[in-house]
């Protein structure tokens, strides 16, 4: 039998294998992804629904409360407690309740007199009277039910109560004030008719979808003439439990009625009562929609599977060749090869537009590579150090040596000769200092015309920097020896001190530089150092730790702008043979 040898499949082979492995494989992990996070998105609209049916009719039965019933209360207790006020005034103040539709009587009850005062609403009253019912009777607050008020420094509401005669729940305001009249504690009281609330309740649009109940801290459903005991449900057990402990945290749970219904609930508390608002919903209603877009969306995802399979075998053999040159492409550059350029794709889709950003993106390292030439190495470290967000501006407190070198007489000189010269002159002295302060592990902070700024750090910084400094003035005889017509000096000034080192400037144009009174002592040793001269402060002088290897040679004194009192200052003549 003839043995056939194996040959490696070609790159568009591989490619159509790859293309519909990798269309399979996301959308396969997308399509999983995208079925848990819909569903669960749509199940917490779900909740939300719940959530919000709850939380709403709480504030709602809160704007009651504080709005309608406390706060027209409120007012009639501050019109009491005020000596500026007649007793006519404050009769007024209280009758004024006739008209606020929910307050059916207002009660002014005096601890040591047996009778209260009552101002009764007049409908009401008569609804009452119509019924059969002694108006007064039903109106009027037991003072045993006031007396833990007396002397008080709060009020509050009552628990609602049933007047069956009347079909109607009626729920107690009680309002101390803080001052007597004629030596007897006074609470304001108001009997409230929550018809309107309860009305409120009943209406509100979720019960259309779902149903809503009330009930106090111990799991009895409010305003029901039988006040069901609904304790044994599990979600009102979690919302009691919440009253008790005086956390109002808004609740959404899942459990199971004791006839097998699975429902959703979730539960909010009022402020202003010890109420539980239960929110309710059969899980399999509540989820519908999340069973219809499940569906819908499996459908989609096929289709959308399948065409992309169609896709990766259309497409990989257009694909292979501009891969490969992108990738050519891609290793060069990561060799430091800035010139090279992916050729114009004939085609208009997504290769090309790779192809065409991946020029960019070397057009764009190759300009932030030639930038780097501008700035200074403390600024590289601070853009490679700093988050996504970029440099902020603002600095911190370092101690360093600062470095200034100043070419003597350029101004001069720029005047005698061509501007081409001048510039020639500038960059050959500038670059041999710039090597020479790379040598010596200092950092160029800028350059200021034809002044060097630089900065040394760490141990031996100041004796890197005066290392610096006399193989500059070395070097710089070596280039006027060389080029006799230009006749160049160099005057070096040396600081060591704290300074700010940081970004100074805009959001839009910053400058990652130093600063501080040390920086500006740098500058003025600089302006007073001749040719040839390299001038110390008594602060770098100091930190050396090796002073005896330098010929150093004290200076008189001098006054410097910016300090009350003379200078010492040190000029330093070369190494110790």
């Amino acid at each position: 039998m003839d043995v056939q040898k194996l040959t490696k499949p070609s790159l568009r082979k591989k490619l159509l294998f790859y293309s519909i492995l990798l269309a399979i494989i996301p959308l396969g992990i997308a399509g999983q992804r995208m079925l848990t996070i819909t569903q669960d998105e749509l199940k917490s609209a779900a909740n939300d629904e719940l959530s919000n049916a709850a939380k709403g009719l709480a504030a709602e039965i809160d704007n009651f409360y504080y709005d309608t019933w406390l706060a027209p209360l409120t007012l009639i207790r501050n019109g009491m407690e005020n000596e500026n006020l007649g007793v006519l005034e404050k009769i007024s103040l209280l009758t004024s309740t006739k008209d606020i539709i929910d307050i059916v009587s207002v009660q002014v009850t005096l601890e040591n007199l047996p009778e209260p005062i009552l101002i009764r609403q007049e409908k009401f009253s008569s609804k009452l009277e119509s019924l059969g019912l002694n108006a007064i009777e039903v109106l009027r607050i037991n003072k045993e039910n006031i007396k833990s008020y007396f002397g008080a420094k709060s009020g509050g509401p009552s628990e609602p109560f049933y007047v069956p005669e009347a079909d109607t729940w009626l729920i107690d305001l009680n309002l101390p004030l803080s001052k007597k009249i004629n030596n007897n504690n006074v609470v304001l009281s108001a009997r409230i008719n929550a018809e309107r609330l309860i009305g409120r309740v009943s209406d509100h649009s979720f019960n259309k979808t779902g149903s809503i109940i009330l009930t106090d801290k111990n799991g009895m459903e409010l305003f029901t003439p039988e006040k069901n005991d609904v304790s044994a449900l599990e979600l009102v057990k979690k919302a009691s439990g919440f009253l008790s402990s005086g956390n109002r945290t808004i609740g959404v749970e899942p459990y199971t009625k004791p006839d097998g219904s699975k429902m959703l609930g979730a539960f909010s508390f009022p402020n202003a009562f010890d109420w539980a608002v239960i929110s309710e919903r059969k899980e399999d209603d509540a989820y519908l929609a999340v069973y219809k877009m499940l569906n819908s969306l499996l459908i989609w995802l096929s289709v959308g599977l399948f065409a992309a399979i169609l896709v990766g075998i259309f497409s990989s053999g257009r694909i292979s060749k501009p891969i490969l040159e992108i990738g050519q492409v891609a290793q060069k550059v990561g060799k430091g090869n800035f010139n090279i350029r992916v050729s114009k794709l004939s085609s208009k889709d997504e290769i090309a537009e790779l192809g065409k950003r991946i020029n960019e993106m070397i057009e764009g390292l190759r300009e932030r590579f030639e930038l780097q030439k501008f700035v200074s190495g403390t600024t590289i470290d601070a853009i490679k150090s700093s988050d996504h967000d970029g440099i902020k501006l603002g600095g911190k407190r370092d101690t360093a040596t600062v470095f200034f070198s100043d070419i003597r007489g350029f101004t001069a000189f720029s005047e005698k000769v061509e501007p081409e010269i001048v510039i020639d002159m500038l960059n050959t002295y500038l670059r041999h200092q710039a090597n020479i302060v790379k040598k010596w592990n200092g950092d160029i902070d800028k350059y200021v015309g034809d002044e060097l700024v630089a900065v040394f750090k760490g141990d031996g910084m100041v004796e890197n920097a005066l290392l610096c400094a006399i193989e500059i003035q070395v070097k710089m005889a070596e280039l006027n020896r060389e080029n006799p017509q230009w006749d160049i000096g160099i005057g070096i000034g040396i600081n060591t001190g704290d300074m700010i080192m940081g970004a100074m400037g805009s959001e839009e144009r910053m400058d990652y530089t130093i600063l501080g009174d040390n920086v500006n002592l740098g500058a003025r040793l600089c302006s007073a150092a001749s040719k040839h001269t390299i001038i110390i402060s008594e602060n770098s002088k100091n930190y050396l730790k090796s002073a005896e290897q330098f010929d150093i040679e004290k200076l008189e004194p001098i006054k410097v702008k910016g300090k009350e009192k003379p200078i010492n200052i040190y000029k330093v003549k070369g190494l110790v043979s």
